[in-house]
């Protein structure tokens, strides 16, 4: 890609069809200003590219070349995409020049990269998958790629266009009916034999069909005849960070397969597995990121200059680990939530329980009833494998950035911007992987009571003090792994809170307040509702201060919040606080059964206008709106004894 060498021109007059060059559209687009002359320079600059993909062969890699340096933020390639350059971009991918379909292969992918899941649709809708399925149905007949070792710009065209794919195929269900529709699958699977086509084709085909095998009928029925080539790549040998990625891929692949039974996979293959995802996440990326910004110039110009291919190389093999290890924790992840058997059961009960609920008639006369939360359940194998191999502190590990200073050379350094991404994903998914971990590990496989409270009170300080509170992706993470971890505290009546002030509880408060992501709220909702659901087993005065305070903010919560679901989080969650008699006294002072009956015209109203859009959240909804008149009347009565003399 960009093999010409037009930035040797020094002047328009000298470029035969008298259009600019790579150079002179970057320092074009660098010159942006704001304003009106900022969007008219930018579409001058994309009609030029325009212009040079409908010219000659060396014009048209120059703007494809364009595509993939200069239009690299997210604002320019919305622009590349809204003058539907895609339409004449996308059938250079069968243009009969090979540097030709390279270059159009590679500007493709990058407008992909970096960019919301709407660019991956307006590709699409503009038709890029027609060429592309094209393309790569060619490599299934005369156009293969060369084996091992023939470094060609053939093979790299191949590479470009799996990624491209897989960009596509993971955010666009149009995109995945391209894939199987054009059976590409039975093309791509055979490049999973690595020794045969180079590493570096075997793994992009793994990263695709990791994903478009995930919940893919047609796609999983043609890979099971492959199994023995996905078995050949979970047993390789080596652990540098390449290698540790296709293992990794190649078990997620195996799960996929197998629609994820555990049950149904032999215990030396799971066993395989298993030890594959701990290897990921046995290596040190801290220590490898540091390595990384030690090595990186501070002229990112002496960087692109030096030719060698060894800091290219360094930074790929970060990623590859940081992906392994990313991979690894969302498999671990899925496995550590219900198997397939509890799962159905599970999902009938709730279908027998939901129908009960939401039946006033079905509720028992005297007492309140809330959601339930179904425990999470493991596989034995899964379950030993992450008492044995201490995983639960490998993923806690991952939550940890590097230094300061670490991780500020690669948000500035143009080589370590997409590193830094990638760390800050890691960090996110093993929250989420602490989450289900949580949920379903007993307290003492946990390491005990004293060292659950502690990563409680550690998220905490990350949640409250130190993440961004735009941070929304983060943000929800961690709040879902704080909640899992106070719940399971919750259920073993630990003491620890004890120590436990107004001003921590107010810091929850305030999250609550500040926070714009609805997830987040509700979170922090619930980790409110536990916390005073164990303040309320006390009669101390202190503790039954916070308990009023709690109550005081859930009915705040009620009252302010905008989301129907969210208010009847917070409902459900006034429920189960105040659900025992000892906390009638807190009840009665703060007015509970009168801001609640104050509250309920505006909860009915709410759901008729959104009963049709409640989509995910429709039973939390119809659930309380059942739930809360009955608890009312229950706890008027409780009101009207606290009242009688004694």
């Amino acid at each position: 890609m960009g093999k010409t060498k037009h930035n040797r021109r020094k002047h328009k007059a000298n470029a035969p069809t008298g259009l600019p060059s790579v150079k002179e559209i970057e320092q074009e687009v660098s010159e942006l200003g704001s304003g009106d002359t900022s969007t008219s320079k930018r579409e001058s600059a994309i009609l030029t590219v325009i212009e040079h993909l409908q010219g000659s062969v060396e014009d048209k890699i120059v703007g494809l070349h364009s595509l993939a340096t200069v239009f690299d933020d997210p604002e320019s390639v919305q622009d590349v995409v809204k003058h539907k350059i895609v339409r004449i971009a996308g059938p250079l991918l069968l243009d009969p020049s090979s540097p030709v379909r390279n270059s159009a292969a590679g500007a493709l992918r990058n407008l992909t990269v970096n960019c919301d899941a709407a660019v991956c649709d307006l590709l699409v809708e503009q038709d890029v998958m027609t060429p592309l399925s094209a393309l790569i149905q060619k490599y299934g007949g005369e156009l293969q790629p060369l084996k091992k070792g023939a470094d060609t710009e053939h093979q790299d065209t191949f590479i470009q266009a799996v990624h491209l794919l897989w960009n596509l195929c993971e955010s666009n269900s149009t995109a995945l009916k391209h894939f199987n529709d054009g059976q590409l699958l039975p093309i791509l699977v055979r490049y999973l034999e690595g020794s045969v086509f180079g590493f570096e084709t075997t793994l992009a085909v793994a990263q695709c069909l990791h994903t478009v095998t995930e919940d893919n009928p047609y796609a999983i029925k043609v890979l099971q005849k492959h199994e023995a080539l996905i078995l050949k790549l979970i047993a390789l040998e080596g652990n540098d960070p390449t290698v540790t990625l296709l293992k990794v891929l190649a078990s997620g692949l195996l799960l996929n397969m197998l629609y994820w039974k555990v049950s149904s996979i032999p215990p030396p293959m799971l066993t395989q597995v298993l030890c594959n995802l701990t290897a990921a996440l046995d290596q040190d990326q801290r220590k490898a990121l540091n390595s990384l910004t030690s090595s990186l110039p501070l002229d990112a110009v002496t960087s692109r200059k030096k030719g060698d291919g060894s800091e290219d190389k360094s930074v790929l093999e970060v990623e590859h680990l940081l992906e392994a290890q990313q991979t690894a924790i969302e498999i671990l992840a899925n496995l550590s939530s219900s198997d397939d058997a509890d799962e159905e059961a599970m999902e009938q009960d709730s279908s027998d329980c939901s129908d009960e609920v939401l039946s006033d008639s079905s509720l028992p006369e005297n007492e309140p009833a809330g959601t339930e939360t179904w425990p999470l359940t493991m596989p034995p194998e899964v379950h030993e494998a992450i008492i044995a191999q201490q995983l639960v502190q490998k993923i806690w590990d991952k939550t940890i950035l590097p230094a300061e200073n670490v991780c500020d050379i690669l948000k500035d350094h143009p080589e370590g911007k997409h590193i830094y991404k990638r760390v800050i994903t890691v960090r996110c998914r093993a929250f989420l992987c602490l989450n289900n971990i949580l949920s379903a590990l007993d307290v003492d496989d946990l390491g005990g009571p004293s060292n659950l409270y502690k990563m409680w009170v550690s998220i905490g300080n990350l949640v409250f003090k130190q993440a961004n509170p735009s941070d929304t992706e983060l943000l929800e993470a961690a709040t879902a792994a704080m909640r899992a971890a106070l719940e399971k505290l919750a259920k073993v009546k630990s003491d620890l809170f004890g120590q436990l002030q107004e001003s921590d509880i107010q810091l929850l408060f305030n999250g609550e307040q500040q926070c714009s992501d609805a997830n987040v709220r509700a979170n922090l909702i619930r980790i409110v509702g536990t916390l005073g659901m164990i303040m309320a087993t006390s009669l101390e005065e202190r503790s039954q201060a916070i308990l009023q305070n709690i109550g005081k903010f859930l009915l705040d919560a009620c009252s302010k919040e905008t989301e129907l679901w969210i208010i009847a989080e917070a409902l459900d969650t006034i429920m189960d606080v105040f659900a025992e008699d000892e906390t009638d006294r807190a009840a009665a002072l703060i007015n509970l059964v009168l801001k609640l009956e104050a509250l309920l015209p505006t909860l009915k109203h709410k759901l008729r206008l959104q009963r049709k859009s409640l989509g995910e959240h429709y039973l939390i909804v119809t659930t309380v709106n059942a739930n809360i008149g009955r608890f009312i009347k229950y706890k008027t009565r409780r009101m009207a004894l606290l009242q009688q003399p004694t």
